[in-house]
Parts: C-alpha cells; sequence; structure tokens
C-alpha cells in the first residue's frame, strides 16, 4: 500500500471520480435496505491509494450532504466512513488482506454502523435516545453487516486487481 501520491491534476481528477463512484453506487443501490458498495470502497481505495483515501472520503461525504440534505444523521458520517480507512491502516499496514478478512471486516462494520452512528444522538438527546435509536435500528445493521460482508468476499478481489491495474496506467 503506497502510502504518498503526489497532488497533481491527474490524481485530482483521479480522486473526483472514485468520489463520485462512491456515490453513485450509494444512490444506485438505496432502494435496498442498508446494502451498499461503500464499505468496500473505501477499504480498496485505502489500500490502492493510500492517504489519498481521505480526500475521496471527504469529498464523498461533501457530496452525500448535498445530495441528500444535510441533517443530524450527516456528522456522523464525517467520522463514521473514516473507520474503514483508519482500520485499514491500522490492521493491514503495507499488506492486502485476504478477501475473506476485508469481507470480516466490511461486516463487522455494517454490524456496528448503528452503533457508531448513534454518537449525535446521544450528543442531542442524551443515553436514552441514543440506546432507543441504536437498537430500533438493529435488523437494519443486521442486513448491512451481511450484505457488507458478502459483497466484499464476491467483489473484492477482481475490483483490487481492477483498481490496481487503473494505478498502474495512472503512473
Amino acid at each position: 500500500m503506497k502510502q504518498y501520491r503526489p497532488i497533481t491534476t491527474k490524481n485530482l481528477v483521479i480522486d473526483g471520480f472514485l468520489s463520485s463512484l462512491l456515490l453513485i453506487s450509494q444512490v444506485s443501490l438505496s432502494w435496498l435496505p442498508n446494502v451498499e458498495l461503500v464499505s468496500l470502497f473505501l477499504i480498496l481505495y485505502t489500500l490502492v491509494f493510500g492517504r489519498h483515501v481521505w480526500i475521496i472520503l471527504y469529498v464523498f461525504v461533501l457530496l452525500e450532504g448535498l445530495f441528500w440534505g444535510i441533517g443530524i444523521w450527516w456528522f456522523s458520517y464525517l467520522y463514521v466512513w473514516a473507520i474503514i480507512p483508519a482500520a485499514i491502516f491500522l490492521l493491514y499496514n503495507k499488506n492486502c488482506p485476504s478477501p475473506f478478512s476485508a469481507a470480516l471486516l466490511s461486516g463487522t462494520f455494517g454490524m456496528l454502523f448503528g452503533l457508531f452512528s448513534s454518537l449525535p444522538t446521544l450528543l442531542t438527546g442524551g443515553l436514552y435516545a441514543a440506546f432507543v435509536w441504536w437498537t430500533a435500528g438493529i435488523p437494519f445493521d443486521i442486513l448491512h453487516g451481511m450484505g457488507n460482508f458478502t459483497i466484499s468476499l464476491i467483489l473484492f478481489k477482481p475490483l483490487y486487481q481492477l483498481l490496481v491495474r487503473l494505478k498502474q496506467h495512472q503512473s
């Protein structure tokens, strides 16, 4: 995993494209409850593009706010989505995880998404409100985790290879 890529016009265009791909994939699957490709893409972007994942991620979060509107949920996305790249940097450093390991990370993240997202409710409504908000969403978190695990297990290897080729052509 290369940790540094200079900021050039070409790299910024690629970052913008990858950010847009996150939003398009999320919006196109929004009709399915908590099924998304964003978690898998963030794992892959971190592995292939290193620290540039932060630019890609926060452009995506900004686009989400512009597309869906900024509500209390949006503030949690400023830190919740960052958990995946941080976990990849901490757990795998410069090594590529196996498809199963990536799927396990993605599935676990999906299962805990509601818990991670409850912090703004904790701050605005208190402990009881955050607990109720989180527990009401547990069925969706289970679907989220199962969907993330399955999608990552199937698509990790081919998408990783595709992004590595993209990066090689970029150089």
